[in-house]
């Protein structure tokens, strides 16, 4: 059923909840390019045994974490509105119970800047609790990075990621609202930056007249995840995740589901470098606009307008629905 966003008119697509039972079921999703809650899937015994307790003993209280930490219940990526502070996890665990708004997202234990999160490696002592079923194959034959996320009531920015990955809900529920590829240029994403500068949380009164304009033309999609849920977020597609009810814990599995020659090359601890493609278009683009350098203002707004002209044409002719999203192009 679907309900109107609070800072809109526009209704929200409430995502699919598929049961996947072989390689085959999963790999069509994926190639769908939609998001869908993946149903009928067991993730082993930590969604009854990662309470609080629980983690505390086996992570232990002593070791240092870095969390994100907020004094509102939304964090905004454009005013920064959030720190960076170094807890023991004992430390975090007891904050984050208590209600504090503050955030997890794991990183590798050694080399962090080098080295992207592995749970196996980086929490072996419950690792053996989560697995990802064999109909999963596709994600875990290649996958980037499995971050262990703790929240309490906090909603971190709206942003993409350029990998594909699922979203494993353990212990608490989540909210999570979804735009598809098409929706981008409404977004407020900077030049170059994966992170959105538009709190799509926040009520219609906060938001300028050009953000909620730019918001009523964005085709959103939601889900809502339980303990046991597993979501699937294709590639490209923004998201923002609200906690709901109790303490978050979930783990996130990113994969790189298109050919190795698509992503750029070189580090990416975080799997959010664009695609090769898009970082020498980038390139293009400064050259492009250099070449303009000595010649009248004006005449340089003429030419340039046509080359944007010519570069709208070129989206506008992709084979895409209504939604911005492309079948197998987006998955």
């Amino acid at each position: 059923m679907n309900r109107p966003v609070q800072s809109s008119s526009v209704a929200l697509k409430t995502a699919e909840r598929i049961n996947v039972r072989t390689k085959e079921d999963f790999d069509s999703i994926v190639n769908r390019g939609q998001p869908v809650i993946l149903t009928g899937l067991e993730i082993g015994p930590c969604v009854s045994l990662w309470t609080p307790e629980y983690l505390l003993s086996k992570i232990g209280a002593d070791r240092p974490v870095i969390v994100h930490s907020c004094p509102t219940s939304r964090m905004t990526f454009q005013t920064k509105n959030f720190s960076y502070i170094k807890q023991s996890f004992g430390e975090f665990m007891a904050d984050v119970t208590a209600g504090k708004q503050l955030y997890l997202r794991s990183v590798a234990s050694t080399q962090p800047a080098k080295h992207a999160t592995n749970l196996y490696k980086d929490f072996p002592a419950i690792a053996a609790d989560f697995r990802l079923p064999d109909a999963l194959a596709s994600a875990t034959e290649n996958i980037h990075s499995s971050p262990l996320r703790i929240s309490g009531p906090v909603i971190l920015w709206l942003h993409y990621d350029v990998l594909a990955n699922i979203l494993c809900q353990i212990r608490g529920t989540k909210r999570l609202r979804l735009y598809p590829p098409g929706d981008v240029a409404h977004l407020a994403y900077p030049p170059g930056s994966s992170s959105s500068n538009i709190d799509v949380y926040a009520p219609a009164e906060e938001l300028s007249d050009a953000q909620r304009t730019e918001l009523l033309q964005t085709h959103p999609h939601e889900a809502f995840l339980r303990p046991g849920d597993v979501l699937f977020i294709p590639p490209a597609w923004s998201h923002t995740a609200k906690p709901e009810e109790g303490l978050s814990v979930a783990v996130n599995c990113f994969w790189r589901n298109l050919d190795a020659g698509v992503y750029a090359q070189g580090r990416d601890v975080y799997g959010n470098r664009d695609i090769a493609a898009y970082e020498e278009g980038r390139k293009a683009v400064e050259k492009v606009a250099k070449g303009f350098e000595g010649v009248p203002k004006d005449l340089q707004r003429f030419y340039l307008e046509r080359l944007v002209g010519e570069l709208r044409e070129k989206v506008e002719a992709l084979d895409v629905d209504g939604n911005g999203v492309g079948g197998e192009e987006s998955g």
